[in-house]
């Protein structure tokens, strides 16, 4: 099926359901551009990368830090740009788009702002 016709169909259930129960993972918050790698971890984590070899957030978070002052630094800038800061694309908007009206419970594995855009 195409993709079109994969999104008529979704859009044709959507319509049909009571209630819509929505199972999500990191490929969510991916598509909402919270990369934890590549140009955005260089953009914000690449002082911690070039003093420490890491080459993405999650290891920075597993790193054995010298001082806690600098595992703190990490950490706070780590909660600033998954939590607090503005979402670079709109995957979640788009998804409480789609349920807006429908009795419906989202469940993910994600740690980041995700869910908290726009409510």
């Amino acid at each position: 099926m195409s993709t079109a016709g994969r999104a008529a169909r979704l859009a044709e259930e959507l319509a049909a359901a009571e209630a819509v129960v929505v199972g999500a993972g990191a490929g969510l918050s991916t598509a909402a551009g919270l990369a934890y790698s590549g140009e955005r971890f260089e953009r914000y984590f690449g002082d911690f990368a070039r003093r420490h070899g890491f080459c993405d957030m999650y290891s920075g978070g597993f790193f054995p830090y010298e001082t806690p002052g600098e595992r703190w630094a990490f950490w706070s800038r780590y909660v600033w740009i998954n939590r607090y800061a503005p979402i670079p694309g709109s995957a979640y908007d788009d998804l409480r788009d789609l349920v807006a009206g429908k009795d419906a419970f989202v469940i993910t594995t994600n740690v980041d702002n995700g869910g908290t855009t726009g409510t």
